[in-house]
């Protein structure tokens, strides 16, 4: 079984044109859908790869599949690796190259399209250890987030497959004033460990409160004609601190515990169950007449933690 990971590498702005990586996004896109559009200010290399990735389109599907025309598409490249002892794997034409023995990774031609224009960004130490691991970098992609230039680069590896020993890892989801709630079932189905799992609720309420009641000073404010004084900004950013503590903590929770969940499922080789009741939770919530931004703040993040979870299982 093969098994993918990626990491994300921000490229510099002042190296790699906005522009030219949107053209290529849009060749890429094309290319998704059956069509080949040669275009003359664009190094040829590069395009005879990105339509020779049509031959094995699995390939080209590291991502999502763009369902819209005007979907920005991330650009799939051909990787050479040059390891420590000189030897070489990938397409010596391959416009990103990881060069092992300077730690930088090449790319050539990918940020402009310039005749030998070459960025050079360090190695993270991520592709080091995947290597290190039995990985392989076979594969890179170029696009945009948030309008900004990055790389991915994708580590296979062959690893064996997951045969779950008879244990069950069962997984409730709720709102985080009820928490996640996981019981670990043994083969001869009993319950060998049971745990809630709830993050700080006085903390996260004293915080939502008094973000509340400067919310409610700064309204004074506004209604007096006095939203550009010095105190009005002072409550906004007051307002604006507390409230991105309280989600930064939700996200921070979410993630430990997820992982914390992914272990224990990994060294039991546990089955995974996970049931999703966050819509049920939401109408819980009403029914307890919980405030609307409260109910809110008590849903941040559930669906993060479901969706980190099974990507960290998979």
């Amino acid at each position: 079984m093969t098994a993918r990971r990626a990491v994300l590498i921000k490229l510099p702005r002042d190296k790699c044109d906005v522009d030219y990586v949107k053209r290529l996004m849009a060749l890429a896109n094309l290319a998704y859908r059956g069509y080949e559009v040669w275009v003359p200010d664009i190094p040829m290399t590069l395009q005879y790869q990105l339509y020779g990735f049509k031959k094995y389109m699995e390939s080209l599907v590291f991502g999502s599949v763009p369902k819209r025309w005007f979907a920005r598409a991330w650009v799939p490249l051909k990787v050479l690796r040059v390891y420590g002892d000189g030897s070489m794997k990938g397409d010596k034409g391959a416009p990103v190259v990881l060069d092992f023995r300077s730690s930088v990774i090449r790319l050539r031609q990918v940020c402009r399209s310039e005749p030998g224009f070459v960025v050079e960004v360090p190695m993270p130490e991520w592709v080091v250890e995947r290597v290190g691991e039995g990985g392989d970098v076979r594969y890179a992609m170029i696009g945009l987030k948030n309008d900004k230039p990055y790389l991915a680069l994708v580590a296979e590896r062959v690893v064996e497959p997951y045969v779950t020993s008879g244990y069950r890892l069962v997984v409730d989801v709720n709102a985080w004033s009820n928490g996640v709630a996981y019981g670990i079932v043994n083969p001869s189905n009993r319950i060998a460990e049971y745990s809630p799992l709830r993050p700080n609720l006085r903390l996260i309420d004293t915080w939502y409160h008094k973000a509340e009641k400067l919310s409610k000073e700064l309204g004074k404010l506004k209604r007096l004609g006095l939203d550009s004084t010095p105190e009005a900004k002072r409550l906004r950013r007051e307002i604006k601190a507390l409230r991105r503590k309280v989600y930064a903590y939700l996200r921070d929770f979410a993630q430990k515990r997820a992982r914390e969940l992914a272990l224990k499922a990994l060294r039991l080789r546990a089955e995974v169950l996970i049931d999703d009741m966050i819509e049920e939770s939401r109408r819980e919530l009403i029914e307890e007449k919980i405030p609307r931004g409260l109910r809110k703040v008590y849903l941040a993040e559930t669906r993060r933690f479901v969706k980190l979870l099974t990507t960290q299982l998979q």
